[in-house]
């Protein structure tokens, strides 16, 4: 069972992420997601997904924060659209090997959930749905809530790679380019510490950014959440070793 700090930051986590709107039509758009989009095609779908995570879980600690981190690097980018997964070409750089998402691990542990799947309902997941249900399972494992979520999104068939800067901030930023670009996002402050607190870079990184916020907020509410945050930043880095 996760410390009650971790269950709060990654329910928010999975939240901020999900939030995003797409501001991109076409492949990947999240337009038409329902409830159980699955219930005819793969009934099961679902709950495969979940015992996967729990299996997963169970052997390999850290998987639920990498899934955490691995949609948010996702949806950031325009789309949850599971275009984070695709592999370089000969004319394209991915995603998940820019600057940008270094440390992004544990994808081979989609490719079980995947497989997994493909026995039961061959074709028929997106690996969209797969990465964000295995998100949210996640927090179920490090004790949070379920969150009911939507599903039906569409796999992204290009790379991002060449936006990827624009919308995902880099450690060597100023503390305002960083909250604009959550901003942006329509991410507040606290939920930026919050986020931050769980990327795998030297610890000093995120840390450095929470101390930095608390300078020039005069609204109490707020400092006293970054506060809060700050004990729980260490406790984060920790458990994506």
């Amino acid at each position: 069972m996760a410390p009650k700090g971790l269950t709060f930051l990654a329910v928010l986590i999975c939240v901020s992420a999900l939030s995003l709107s797409p501001s991109v039509a076409g492949e990947g758009q999240n337009n038409g997601l329902v409830m159980n989009f699955y219930k005819e095609s793969c009934p099961q779908a679902e709950d495969i997904i979940t015992e996967q995570v729990k299996l997963l879980y169970k052997r390999h600690k850290n998987t639920a924060f990498s899934w955490l981190r691995n949609i948010f690097h996702d949806c950031a980018v325009q789309s949850c659209d599971a275009s984070l997964l695709l592999d370089s070409t000969r004319r394209s750089l991915s995603e998940k090997e820019t600057d940008r998402s270094f440390g992004l691990r544990n994808f081979r542990y989609i490719e079980t959930i995947k497989e997994a799947l493909e026995r039961e309902c061959p074709g028929v997941v997106s690996c969209a749905d797969i990465l964000v249900l295995s998100a949210r399972d996640g927090i179920v494992s490090l004790g949070g809530p379920h969150i009911p979520l939507k599903t039906g999104r569409r796999d992204g068939r290009r790379s991002r790679a060449d936006v990827v800067e624009q919308f995902l901030p880099d450690h060597n930023e100023s503390i305002s380019a960083v909250l604009d670009k959550f901003g942006a996002m329509g991410i507040d402050t606290p939920g930026v510490v919050a986020l931050l607190g769980t990327i795998h870079s030297p610890l000093t990184h995120p840390c450095t950014y929470i101390y930095e916020m608390t300078t020039g907020i005069k609204h109490i509410y707020i400092k006293l959440r970054i506060f809060l945050l700050i004990n729980i930043c260490g406790i984060l880095m920790f458990n994506q070793r």
